[in-house]
C-alpha cells in the first residue's frame, strides 16, 4: 500500500474499486462493487454519419458512433458527474497503469495559478491512449463497460449538420465538430479534488488545418478557466492549487449532408478482478497495490494484449 493510501486510512478513505466480474468493467456505485473508490478515464471522440429527415434519431445515431470510436463505451447507461476525481479517485495512465509516456513528457506551456506558481500544460495523448488500451476498441474488446451498465461519466457533448449546399450554412451548422478534456492533478490531495474540464464546439470553415491549428489555441483558454476553478477554492485556509494538467482533442469534419457529433468523457468504473494480473476478489488491498505498480505497458505484456495506440494506430 502506497503512503499515500496509508495516509488515506487515517481519514476513512479507501481507493479500492474492484468488480466481480470477468472482462467488463463496472459503472462507479453499481451494486456489488468492492471498495468505495473509483477509477477513472480520459476519452474524446467524435462521430460522422449522413443525415436522415429526423434529426433527433441523427444525433443518437452519431453520439453512439462517437462512443464507440476508439476506446469503447458502447451501449452505456451514461449518468452524468460534475467533472472531479476526488479522494477516492484514481485515474488510468497516471494514477495506476501509468504510461511511460506521461513522465517523458514536456510541458506545451504554463499558466500562473492563484497562489503564484506555474501549471504545467501538458498533450493528454498518454492519458486518453491508456484508456483505449484498458478499455480496447470495438475490433479488439478488452475491459470495456459492461453492456447496459450504469456508468457515471464527466461529460458534455455538440450535435451538428453540415448542409448539402454550403450555401444554406445556418447558424448552429458547420463543417466539423471538436471536442476536448483536461485533467487537472492536486497538489494535496487529501485537501483538494482533482479536476475534469470539458469543452465541445461547432467549426464554421471548411479547412481542417485552421480547425487544428484552433484547437491548439482552445489549450490557453482551458488553462486560464482551470486556474480560475483553483482560485474560486482559495481562502484563509489555502486552496486548490494543481501539479499538472493534460489537455486533449478530437475533431471531425462532416461532408455534405452529414451530421456530426463530439463528445468530451470520463468514465468513473471499477476493474474488473480478471484485468488484474494476478489478481483476487478476496484480496482488494493488494489488487489495487498490483494495479498502481505496474506501468501499462508491463500490464499489456502480462496480460498478453499487443498495444493499440503503439505507432499512431488510434486518430482521435
Amino acid at each position: 500500500m502506497s503512503e499515500f493510501d496509508k495516509k488515506l486510512n487515517t481519514l476513512g478513505v479507501d481507493r479500492i474499486s474492484v468488480s466481480p466480474y470477468k472482462k467488463w468493467s463496472r459503472g462507479y456505485l453499481e451494486p456489488g462493487n468492492v471498495g468505495n473508490g473509483y477509477v477513472s478515464g480520459l476519452k474524446v471522440d467524435a462521430g460522422v454519419v449522413d443525415k436522415t429527415d429526423d434529426m433527433i434519431l441523427d444525433g443518437i445515431v452519431s453520439h453512439d458512433r462517437a462512443e464507440t470510436k476508439n476506446a469503447y463505451i458502447g451501449q452505456i447507461n451514461m449518468t452524468t458527474a460534475s467533472s472531479f476525481s476526488g479522494v477516492g479517485g484514481t485515474v488510468l495512465g497516471y494514477d495506476i497503469l501509468r504510461n511511460p509516456e506521461v513522465d517523458k513528457a514536456k510541458p506545451l506551456f504554463t499558466e500562473k495559478q492563484w497562489d503564484g506558481s506555474e501549471l504545467p500544460i501538458y498533450d493528454a495523448k498518454p492519458l486518453q491512449d491508456t484508456l483505449v488500451e484498458y478499455f480496447g476498441t470495438k475490433d479488439d474488446m478488452r475491459h470495456y463497460p459492461a453492456p447496459g451498465a450504469f456508468v457515471c461519466c464527466a461529460n458534455k457533448g455538440v450535435t451538428a449538420e453540415r448542409p448539402k449546399n454550403d450555401a444554406d450554412m445556418k447558424p448552429g451548422q458547420g463543417y466539423g465538430v471538436w471536442s476536448a478534456i483536461a485533467i487537472s492533478f492536486a497538489k494535496d490531495p487529501t485537501k483538494y479534488a482533482s479536476m475534469y474540464v470539458e469543452d465541445a464546439g461547432v467549426w464554421e470553415t471548411p479547412n481542417e488545418d485552421e480547425l487544428i491549428e484552433y484547437l491548439k489555441g482552445r489549450r490557453n483558454a482551458m488553462a486560464k478557466s482551470i486556474a480560475a476553478c483553483g482560485e474560486n477554492t482559495a481562502g484563509e485556509n489555502g486552496g486548490a492549487v494543481f501539479t499538472s494538467s493534460w489537455i486533449g482533442f478530437a475533431h471531425a469534419m462532416m461532408k455534405p449532408g452529414q451530421v456530426g457529433n463530439a463528445i468530451t468523457v470520463a468514465p468513473y468504473i471499477a476493474m474488473p478482478v480478471d484485468s488484474i494480473p494476478g489478481g483476487s476478489i478476496l484480496t482488494p488491498d493488494t489488487d489495487m497495490d498490483i494495479m498502481q505498480n505496474l506501468t501499462m505497458p508491463e500490464w499489456l505484456d502480462k496480460m498478453g494484449y499487443q498495444s493499440l495506440t503503439k505507432g499512431g494506430n488510434i486518430n482521435y
